[in-house]
Parts: structure tokens; sequence; C-alpha cells
């Protein structure tokens, strides 16, 4: 089938490509080469693949029901495009419209079926929300190497006003204007800077198309995401002793915003350096970095989005006043790297986030990975083992630079495979030094000091002084934010050093405790609810136990229009039942009149 025919092309190609090639949605996106194969995602696009990965797991559940009947049906393992064909059932039994738009072979096989998807499409429901429903505040990281924080603040409350007026206009009562005042608060994190904390409804505005994400002044970043830049440069705290600027490596720094985010932080602990224009007209190489990171991306496609963002996000030393410098991405396998490279010298701290599973994301589809049969569950073990390999052998590399004295490991996993076992093993096996004040040990980051989740004991042997050491995160758990997981191993000698957790700087924000957890969960209720309302009139009821009075009046009229769709629906499904089974009987009634003349012809010839 030919991509283009349908109008969901672009969406069936980005699925195709995140399935099958196990390549996130934020990297296509950002891949400017599939232009020509017609798969950059405009904002519809993008949303018609999220909504359809939200709603995968049901996708399959319906597929495989009935001793996988409309598996069979539609012949699903012979469709070469699968992607085309899981727009098309989100659309048909989920979509805004309950229609799918165009028309083409897999949609008239999609039809054939339509009666039964839609009776599946209600006893799996409540699936969709289970995996698609979590929903956290709007995280933004101010990127202080182009803005300031307060601003930022600023422009965004002015745009957020805006929006909450037009929703307020739509539905004048008390609630929704109480809701509206409590959204409109905008907060500062309470564990990283410049990290700001918005509404969920936040969320709908806020993409790659506004001004300040366009630009690079802020970035739309989870707040689990930021703690490996965070505790690369703060880890230790404030030590005794000031430190000399040093060197980093981003071991996998594709797309790039944890490398943009440990530029931010290194550049704002820097000590300013002071030059006067008489020095700057008599040396021109005065403008240079303090201190470098080198980024590492060995896939040609993300080593290219990679120096996208560097460019958008990292001003050049020449261009602004920060003192870090990205060096130009290196293409290349960091495995390869020679940890003795005199490049390398200055080197003291590495930042390794590997690839890995995602399985930590919980709100976004992004890395999600296809669960369907138990084959396929086979097929994740294997994968989820053959990623931990090359974490613990990046790892392992990564304690090999002779300079370096600090590491942060972290993974958007939670599986144990992939975290515990990982750093287990690395400690176990790596060669120990002649010297004890060099061996790598484990740290709890300072920074984090007040993060109550940690690693888990026993798992690998590690004791619970060293689980405790590790940090984790789940989004299923109350942490808003995805699950997470960072390691940071420092020489044994760093800790020797007094060490203070550096407080998150006054800038006239209130910091966040939690005032958007009510606000998250009437959310999930919301979508609960109307998922319910499509299902049945009784768990609608049971939903709406959880929502307020003004939102039962709303959802009524979502579901008089659903009820009156399920009518028509039915009386479709009657009518082709109907047509269907008058075809039936014609066709038996002409057959019974060819054996009446053939009969009366053979007796014709008898008779002769």
């Amino acid at each position: 089938m030919n991509r283009h025919s349908s109008p969901y092309a672009s969406a069936g190609y980005l699925i195709n490509e995140h399935l099958e090639k196990r390549r996130g949605l934020k990297s296509l996106a950002f891949d400017t080469s599939s232009k020509k194969k017609g798969g950059v995602p405009d904002k519809s696009t993008y949303a018609t693949v999220c909504k359809t990965l939200q709603h995968l797991s049901i996708l399959n559940s319906i597929l495989n029901a009935n001793n996988k009947s409309i598996r069979k049906k539609i012949d699903f393992d012979n469709i070469r495009n699968k992607g085309l064909l899981y727009v098309m059932l989100y659309e048909l039994l989920f979509g805004k419209y309950k229609s799918i738009r165009g028309g083409g072979k897999l949609k008239r096989l999609i039809i054939k079926c339509e009666k039964e998807l839609r009776l599946l499409a209600v006893e799996f429901g409540s699936d969709a929300v289970v995996n698609g429903g979590v929903q956290f505040p709007r995280y933004i990281r101010v990127n202080t190497l182009q803005s300031n924080t307060k601003d930022m603040v600023d422009k965004l409350k002015d745009d957020l006003a805006v929006k909450l007026n037009e929703k307020s206009d739509e539905s004048n009562n008390s609630d929704s204007q109480n809701t509206s005042n409590t959204a409109q608060q905008i907060y500062v994190d309470a564990h990283v800077p410049d990290l700001l904390v918005l509404p969920p409804t936040a969320s709908s505005w806020l993409h790659r198309d506004y001004e300040p994400v366009k630009s690079g002044k802020i970035i739309l970043q989870d707040k689990s995401s930021c703690f490996s830049a965070l505790v690369m440069a703060q880890g230790l705290g404030n030590t005794t002793e000031e430190e000399k600027p040093f060197d980093y490596i981003d071991a996998c720094a594709a797309p790039g915003n944890k490398t943009s985010h440990l530029a931010a932080l290194i550049n704002s602990s820097l000590p300013n350096v002071v030059s006067s224009k008489k020095k700057k007209k008599k040396n021109a190489n005065t403008n240079k970095a303090t201190s470098t990171i080198f980024a590492f991306e060995r896939d040609g496609k993300r080593h290219t989005i990679l120096q996208e963002r560097m460019n958008q996000l990292v001003p050049t030393i020449s261009e602004g006043s920060n003192k870090v410098a990205v060096e130009q991405p290196i293409h290349g396998d960091f495995l390869r790297s020679d940890p003795t490279d005199p490049q390398f010298a200055n080197v003291k701290a590495i930042m390794l986030d590997p690839s890995c599973s995602g399985s930590g994301i919980v709100n976004s589809p992004d890395r999600w990975m296809e669960e369907t049969s138990n084959d396929d569950n086979k097929k994740d073990e294997k994968r989820i083992q053959s990623l931990s390999n090359f974490q613990l052998v990046a790892l392992k590399h990564s304690m090999q630079f002779p300079n370096v004295d600090r590491i942060v490991y972290s993974t958007c996993s939670v599986h144990d495979e992939e975290n515990e076992m990982v750093v287990s093993k690395a400690l176990s096996e790596i060669e120990k030094p002649d010297d004890e004040s060099e061996e790598w040990v484990l740290m709890p980051p300072v920074c984090l000091q007040h993060w109550k989740r940690r690693g888990k004991e026993g798992v690998g042997g590690l004791s619970k002084d060293q689980a405790d050491c590790l940090v984790r995160c789940d989004g299923l758990d109350g942490d808003e934010t995805n699950g997470f997981f960072v390691t940071y191993l420092v020489r044994r000698r760093l800790l020797t050093e007094k060490k203070e957790r550096r407080e998150i700087e006054d800038v006239g924000i209130p910091i966040y405790n939690g005032e958007f957890v009510d606000m998250c969960k009437h959310q999930s209720s919301v979508t609960a609810l109307t998922t319910a309302t499509e299902s049945t009139s009784e768990s609608t009821k049971e939903s709406s136990k959880h929502a307020t009075q003004s939102k039962k009046q709303q959802l009524e009229k979502k579901t008089t229009t659903t009820s009156n769709k399920a009518t028509e629906n039915k009386k479709i499904a009657k009518k082709r039942e109907k047509k269907l089974a008058w075809k039936r009987k014609q066709a038996l009634l002409k057959t019974e009149r060819l054996k009446k003349k053939e009969a009366a012809a053979a007796s014709k010839v008898d008779s002769a």
C-alpha cells in the first residue's frame, strides 16, 4: 500500500520507525532527513502518534481477543504498514470523531470487523486510561545560557493568564474560577535550580512551536531527566576547597537536553572572568572556555540532531558571556575513545546516560516498548539483557579514565537489570587500584539529599548503605515525574570533604510543594470518566463520583452526544445486518432457481 495514499501516512510512518527500529519520537521529530520520506510531523500528526501509542496496549488486546479473531480476519501478520493500521484503529475506536478518514484496503479490512471492534473497545476500554492517563505538572527548564528565570516567569505568566481566561469564558462558574486561580501560579522546583513548575493543563500550548522553545530560551524537560546534570554539577555540594575548573565528557549525548543543562549549571557555578576592553583589544584570544564538555554520539542521525540542538541552546564563547564550551560534538563511539588521549587530560567527570528500555516513561509514549504476546515479552527480556550488557561495558569504560574522579550513571528505566545490577557488577568487576583512596565508591548526591526514594537493597548484593546512595523516581507512586535512576560514583578520596547542599536561589517565586497534585488527579479522573462514558452508563456513574459537580454538568452534554453516537452506530449496524441478511436470502433463492432450471433441463434431456 502506498504510504502517501492516506491522511495518516506520516503518523503511520513514525509509528513504524518507533516500533520497528526502536527510535524515539523526539529523535524522529527533529530528524530533518525524514522530510524525504514525508515523515516530519506537524503538531496534529505528532499528537495522533502519541495518542495512538498511548492506546497501543488496548489495541493489541483487542487484536488478540477471542483467540486473535480480529488479527486473523484482517490478516494482521501479513500487513506491512502496521503503523498505519494502528492509527486507523485508534481513530475508529478512540479518536475524536470515531471514524476513519480516507479509504483504501486497510480501511476496508477494518470496517468489515467494525461491530466486533467496537464491542471489544468497550470491554478493554479501561486499559487505555491505565496506560495513558498518568499526568504530571508541566516542567520547564530555563536555559540560563540565553535567558534568566525572572524574565521567563513574566512571559509564561502572561501567556498562561491569556489561556486560562479563554477557558474561563467558556465555562463561567465558581469552580472553574477557583481552579483557574490555582493554575495561574508558577512555581520553582524544590530540587532543580531554574526548573519551573506549571499546571498540567499548560502542556496544551507549551510545545516546540512556542516562541521561547523555538529560540532555545526554555527547554521542555521532565524533572527526573534533569537529575543527571544536576548530580554531575552539584553532587558534591559546597566543598570546603574551591576546585579549579575542569572538563567533562557526556558519553551518550543526543539529543542534547542533558548536555545543555550541564553546560548551564557549570557556567553558573564558575567565577566571573574579569576582563577589560583594553585587554580584549590587545589579545584577541581572551574569550576562551574555562570548562569544556566533550559530547559523544555514535549514531549519524542522532549526531546531526545533537549538533543542531547545541547550536540552538549553547551560545559559542564569542557570542555571549558564558564560560563553558561544548566542543564540536564527536561523531564516534564513546567505547572506542582512548582514556589516555591528551585531549581528555583535563577531564575529571563523565556523565553517562546510555540507551535503555525507557520503561520509566509513564506519561509519554516516546520510548515505550510494545507489549503483546509471551513471545514478544521474551524478546523484550533479551533486549533488556542486551541493553544491560552494553550499559555495564560503558560504565566500566568510564571508570578507566585515569584523571576522572566522578561519574554519573543514569537511566530512565525501572528495571533492576539496567540499574542496581549494572552498578553492582561494575563495582565488583573493575580492577582495584593499589592506592585505596583511588577506589571507586558510591556516594549519595548532596544536591538530592532530601529525595526520599532510594535504590533497592539486596539487588546485585548491594548493602543498605550502598542502596541509600542511589536515587530512584517512580511516576506511578507519587513522585510527579517519570521513572528514573541515578548513581553517583566517586573516588574514595572525595568522601573526606565536608559537603553542604546548595540551596535553591530565591528568585521571588514560591517553591513547588505539591500544589498541582489534585489537578493531576482531577485530570486523570476526567479522562477516566470520559472513556467510561463512551463504554457504559454504569461506569460513567461510578467515575463521576470522583469529579466535581460542575464537571458532571459539563460531561452530561458529552454523555448525551456519545449515547446518540452509540445509538446511531447500533442503527447503522442493524441496517447493515438486514442488508446482509437480504443479500444472503437473495443468493439462496438464486441458487434454488438455478438448481430448478438445471433439474428441468436434465429432465428434458432424459425424456428426449
